[in-house]
């Protein structure tokens, strides 16, 4: 091939790649979308990313279609990539995991049999004031003998798996949050922290139930798995929308929102949550890219901490263990 043709070819597909990404991030302000594009956003930023150095190695001028669209979606970038924070926390504040423990390893997705005690061992090496767990296991769970608060709510009655709080400080008015025709599910319960009350959200929306395997590309049954994603994303915004009305409904106690939101900062169901006046935790004190969830190569950010503003984030961790296909996250807050 001709290398002019060649050029053009690959400045085509550059462009297109980059207005993918564009779309996926939400930077073009919702006139376009497609909301299964979320989840690809972090290969369309390797792609072009890959392209933006072959393009300045050869010093040719469309370095310029990847800076013009990093500026046209700045603010999208932080969502995915947060710089080095060298600040050093300020207050002793409350600390809060969040954490999907699948299980404990309660059907031995892996080798390690006593998942249990490490992740005890972890807990104790950090010590949070509060623990929000998602897919807790009574019947694997460490004692966390530490902890003298604890409530349970499974997702579905009677169910051997769901939602659970620890805490240091006494809980009161445990609820559960029930998402109709699912197997996931959440609760709510106030905390009594110094001298106030905070209510505590921990929540686990509708899980994708794919495992690493499938894939757009390589999967047989591609367009099937394509579906069930549209139908599962669109579950999950249901499932945020009740939850926003019950929190509308609510107290007006500063919020803690721990969740498995099996979905990125790009989806719709974040944005809703985030519609709240709600704030991610990740972007005030986050570094990096925060992936949360065990998936290749790629930064998946998925598990998240909210609040409202009446509290402060002065601290935030995501914790780089490997007990679960999740790994934790950390928050310090204080009231305002």
């Amino acid at each position: 091939m001709d290398r002019s043709l060649l050029n053009a070819f690959l400045i085509v597909l550059n462009s297109f790649f980059l207005l993918l990404q564009l779309i996926s991030m939400g930077a073009l302000g919702g006139y376009i979308e497609i909301p299964l594009l979320s989840l690809a956003v972090p290969l369309l930023c390797i792609v072009n990313i890959f392209f933006f150095i072959f393009w300045m190695l050869r010093f040719q001028w469309p370095v310029f279609l990847f800076l013009i669209s990093f500026m046209i979606s700045f603010q999208e970038w932080q969502l995915l990539y947060q710089l080095e924070n060298n600040g050093i926390p300020t207050s002793d504040g409350l600390s809060v995991l969040s954490y999907n423990v699948r299980s404990f390893n309660r059907f031995k997705w892996l080798k390690d049999s006593d998942v249990p005690s490490a992740i005890e061992d972890f807990i104790i090496e950090t010590d949070p004031d509060i623990i929000c767990f998602q897919e807790y296991a009574p019947a694997q769970a460490p004692p966390l003998s530490s902890y003298p608060y604890k409530v349970f709510k499974p997702y579905v009655k009677g169910g051997k798996i769901g939602s659970c709080i620890v805490s240091k400080y006494p809980l009161i008015r445990p609820e559960s949050i029930s998402f109709e025709g699912s197997f996931n599910g959440g609760m709510q319960a106030d905390l009594l922290w110094k001298q106030d009350t905070l209510r505590l959200y921990n929540l686990h929306f509708e899980s994708f139930r794919l495992n690493k395997k499938d894939t757009l590309i390589t999967s047989d049954n591609s367009n099937q798995i394509r579906l069930r994603l549209q139908s599962i994303f669109e579950i999950q915004e249901t499932q945020v929308e009740y939850f926003n009305t019950l929190t509308n409904k609510n107290s007006s106690y500063p919020e803690i929102i721990c969740t498995d939101l099996n979905n990125t900062a790009f989806s719709k169901p974040y944005q809703k949550i985030k519609k709240q006046s709600r704030i991610d935790a990740f972007l005030e004190q986050g570094e990096g890219f925060g992936s949360t969830y065990q998936f290749s190569f790629l930064p998946m950010r998925i598990d998240f901490i909210f609040n409202t503003p009446n509290l402060r984030v002065i601290d935030f961790e995501t914790h780089d263990i490997k007990l679960s296909d999740h790994k934790p996250i950390s928050v310090i807050l204080e009231k305002i």
